[in-house]
């Protein structure tokens, strides 16, 4: 049977569009981390959105598991298939739906296919006079329809927003193989519900995004950036509000003494220019007045600072933060937690969760990047080997996520759920909350086709 269904697939999106092979199909099977690791029957790579309806049909009539997936970059298992499932799995890789379709300058948005990269869709705006704000490590081989169904976030989500903030319409191809359309780019739109919303951080388990329209901005005249060091999160905060009082604030991004230590080790070529218990990399928009240096000197007066002088030195340091995640993967294995904390609790939630953790685990390292600016901590634990860090993750989870949920945060800060946080999602969501995510995911996908064990981890085949 498994024969005449790939016969199928072939029929639908040729044999050149279809990986069989497992060796060949292993970068689709993991996750980015290594954690999860599947098994598919094929990966198919579709090209329009009408073979996806066909597939989706095919796999509806067949039982076939579908797991949509993008770039395969996601930090959380979302899009990674399950190792071990009742009923068969296949990848349906929208990479070879990458093409820009239009651009309209006037009303400053962009018509593309949910497989185009994240870095195709901000270079060809910048092309064309405009600006994409959504930037993330990942943006060269991330897609815009990954960046969708998990509601990316980045480094300018303080003044642009989610990922959420700048979707204009969509087009998704349903489980049922209906297609949702909501293509318009109309900024004010109030008829009724906003469907849309449902498919954006949904991770794949809702519908396929195969269509987007994306807000673009008019490109910043000007920019600086720089690197500040200081001892307590309370003097960034106010830096940052110091800085919030004089101009557009776009980037605020806290690095941790431990996670300084690591990167510098690791990529000694092109270390920190400072150190502190914090540095924090900021960038700003401005209008290119003669006077906003002298006036960021007079708000930054009272600690260390490197200004940017050129576009080669800001490259650098946007290098460092984006190789932060990799410096931290060569250093070993951690407990990884992505936490969003009201930014007026932060220090509190590290004095009180790094003596919670050292009380049981007195060599713990706990290792801290992260968005500052909108409440974002990337926060990690290394416990003495390998061995204990794997062997004590639970333990460690609730300690992390027990402090933070009662500082009012979340066990999610932009990653998502997936695989990795089912649990943990149901114990942190107000019950109603969670029963009408799976009741709507029941609706849509009654025969749960689409992503099972994702988010729900109650929902099985």
């Amino acid at each position: 049977m498994e024969n005449s269904l790939l016969a199928k697939f072939v029929a639908i999106v040729g044999q050149n569009n279809i990986i069989t092979d497992p060796a060949q199909q292993q970068p689709y099977l993991a996750d980015w981390r290594g954690r999860y690791q599947g098994k598919a029957m094929a990966v198919v790579k579709p090209q329009t959105t009408t073979q996806v309806v066909q597939l989706v049909n095919l796999c509806n009539v067949n039982n076939i598991t579908i797991i949509p997936q993008g770039g395969n970059t996601s930090l959380s298992g979302a899009a990674t298939p399950l190792n071990q499932s009742t009923l068969s799995q296949v990848i349906i890789n929208l990479s070879m739906m990458n093409k820009i379709l239009s651009i309209n300058k006037e009303d400053n948005s962009i018509n593309v296919e949910a497989g185009c990269t994240l870095a195709k869709v901000i270079d060809y705006a910048e092309a064309n006079g405009r600006y994409f704000p959504l930037n993330i490590a990942a943006k060269d081989s991330c897609q815009i329809g990954g960046n969708i169904a998990t509601n990316a976030g980045g480094i300018h989500v303080i003044k642009y927003g989610m990922i959420r903030d700048m979707v204009l319409g969509l087009e998704v191809v349903l489980p049922n193989g209906e297609i949702f359309n909501s293509l318009n780019n109309l900024r004010k739109n109030n008829s009724y519900l906003d469907l849309k919303q449902l498919f954006i951080g949904s991770e794949g388990t809702l519908g396929i995004i195969t269509r987007a329209i994306l807000k673009l901005y008019p490109k910043p005249v000007g920019v600086i950036t720089g690197l500040i060091s200081v001892k307590t999160i309370f003097q960034a905060i106010d830096i940052l509000n110091r800085l919030y009082a004089h101009f557009s604030v776009c980037a605020f991004e806290i690095i941790g003494k431990t996670m300084q230590s690591i990167y510098n080790t690791h990529f000694a070529a092109n270390k920190f220019p400072l150190n502190d218990n914090w540095l924090i990399l900021f960038e700003l928009e401005t209008n290119n007045e003669n006077n906003t240096l002298n006036i960021l000197s007079e708000v930054l007066n009272d600690v260390s600072v490197v200004i940017c002088d050129s576009m080669v030195s800001r490259q650098n340091l946007w290098h460092i933060r984006e190789n932060l995640p990799l410096a931290e993967k060569i250093h070993g294995i951690a407990i990884k937690h992505d936490i969003s904390l009201p930014i007026s609790q932060i220090e509190l939630f590290i004095k009180q969760n790094e003596k919670s953790i050292k009380d049981y685990y007195p060599d713990a390292q706990i290792i801290i990047f992260g968005h500052l600016g909108d409440g974002n901590l990337h926060y990690n634990v290394q416990l003495a080997t390998n061995e204990q860090t794997i062997e004590q993750e639970v333990y460690i989870n609730k300690l992390v996520y027990t402090d933070a949920l009662s500082l009012g945060g979340s066990v999610s800060a932009e990653h998502g759920i997936g695989q990795l946080k089912t649990s943990w999602y149901k114990l942190a969501i107000d019950p109603v909350g969670y029963n009408l995510a799976k009741q709507i995911k029941q609706l849509l996908d009654p025969k749960n086709i689409f992503n099972p064990k994702k988010i729900f981890s109650e929902i099985i085949q």
